[in-house]
């Protein structure tokens, strides 16, 4: 376990960390945020035992870090930090090595079979074993950094620190590294204590999260504890949206650019096409947040474009990859619009007795306002229609947020009514 009681200090008189106590236990993955300046990285050397504190105590297995010799606090406790600048061009298996030089003794100090047993073993799990013969220097920096845990864990730690380890590297070698140090705090109950950036990332590896606002503990818990978008805004001084992970339960923050949006120079009326027997398009210069009903395309896309029709149609638009598209068979379509309102448009298409109907808005939805209005406008046709549904999608424009009231409701009701009369739909 590793204990930090009140711990206050810094650099000469200037105090960077205010008194801050936690504990961190065997196995579990701590990651410490703060925005620059926080102290995050001055904490970080405290535990490590590079920068005393003033005052406050930081305690390994319950004995001070300051009480341990430097080779048997290096059996104990490894640091990776975010980048090495190695001058020498060792090779990896021997910069490896250098991880087992707190368990040499004497003076002519030597690489023992236990040494060489450690060293592959952990090559092996770090999968650098492909590089063993080559310079450290030939090795790119995602592979330098799998090369640096590998040297860290070859110590054999019970305790890793690692100062922002993922800073620069791509997105592929960061999920490779850190999928690692997660897998070591399960399988080997090495207890884990990291500084990031990027709070994301932390969210999605860490199982307690500990902010940091000048000098001070803001708070420390779980990710969704921690990350809640009032408390964000404030430390960091931002604005962020708060997001859910699809797959899990951590929480995802986004910030929020302060330029504006250009969706209210949009004119829906000039994003709708049809093309014949072929099908229909819609399509402006702005991002859709688009809600699908489709059987097979259904759920929620961010797109540029709507299409449905034949496989002819959809092989001559251009951006395939921007357009969610919903296919129909060739033979005649009837089409019908409501788009005669700045801000909600109705566009709708009949073929083989089945209806398309996209509703777009100038303005956004939350996905469970889109929902919400999803249901009403199944439920208006129904109510009012008398031929079948295909798919319905709901379109809205990136603008300024839009609120579910009556009067709105009542708007689409009366554009549905008008748009299924139009399309010989309205129940007799």
């Amino acid at each position: 376990m590793i204990q930090v009681k009140e711990v206050k200090g810094g650099y000469g008189e200037k105090e960077v960390i205010r008194g801050i106590s936690f504990e961190v236990k065997k196995g579990e993955f701590l990651g410490i945020l703060g925005p620059n300046g926080s102290g995050k990285t001055t904490l970080l050397k405290m535990i490590a035992g590079i920068l005393a504190p003033k005052s406050g105590q930081v305690c390994l297995s319950g004995c001070s870090i300051q009480s341990y010799r430097p080779k048997v606090l290096a059996q104990k406790l490894a640091v990776l930090p975010q980048k090495t600048d190695q001058a020498f061009s060792f090779t990896v298996e021997e910069t490896i090595q250098f991880g087992r030089y707190p368990y040499q003794k004497g003076w002519l100090q030597s690489v023992m079979k236990e040494d060489e047993q450690v060293v592959s073993r952990v090559m092996e799990q770090t999968d650098v074993v492909q590089f063993k013969d080559q310079s450290i220097h030939e090795l790119s920096g995602g592979e330098q950094q799998r090369v640096y845990l590998a040297q860290a864990l070859a110590q054999q730690p019970e305790y890793l620190l690692l100062d922002e380890p993922t800073s620069f590297l791509d997105l592929a070698y960061q999920k490779e590294l850190l999928d690692l140090i997660k897998e070591e705090t399960s399988s080997s109950k090495l207890t884990v204590i990291g500084v990031f950036h990027d709070v994301n990332i932390a969210s999605l590896y860490c199982d307690r999260l500990l902010l940091l606002h000048e000098g001070k503990a803001e708070i420390l818990g779980q990710p969704h504890h921690v990350l809640t978008t009032e408390r964000i805004n404030r430390v960091y001084e931002t604005d962020v949206t708060l997001l859910n992970h699809p797959l899990r339960a951590n929480p995802q923050l986004m910030i929020e650019p302060a330029a504006m949006s250009k969706a209210s120079n949009v004119k829906l009326a000039d994003g709708w096409r049809t093309h014949g027997s072929k099908g229909m398009t819609f399509s402006i210069n702005q991002p859709l947040r688009i809600l699908s009903s489709h059987e097979k395309n259904g759920g929620f896309f961010w797109k540029r474009s709507l299409g449905t029709g034949t496989e002819t149609l959809h092989d001559r638009l251009d951006d395939a990859e921007g357009i969610l598209f919903f296919g129909k068979s060739e033979g005649q379509k009837q089409y019908a619009a409501e788009d005669d309102e700045d801000d909600i448009a109705l566009y709708g298409m009949l073929q083989q007795g089945e209806l398309t109907i996209w509703l777009v808005l100038k303005g956004s939805l939350s996905d469970g306002a889109s929902v919400q209005m999803m249901g009403q406008l199944m439920h208006i046709i129904q109510q009012e229609g008398s031929i079948p549904i295909h798919h319905l999608c709901i379109a809205a424009v990136n603008a300024e947020e839009m609120g579910l009231d009556a009067l709105l409701y009542e708007r689409l009701r009366k554009k549905a009514q008008r748009l299924l009369y139009t399309l010989g739909a309205i129940k007799k």
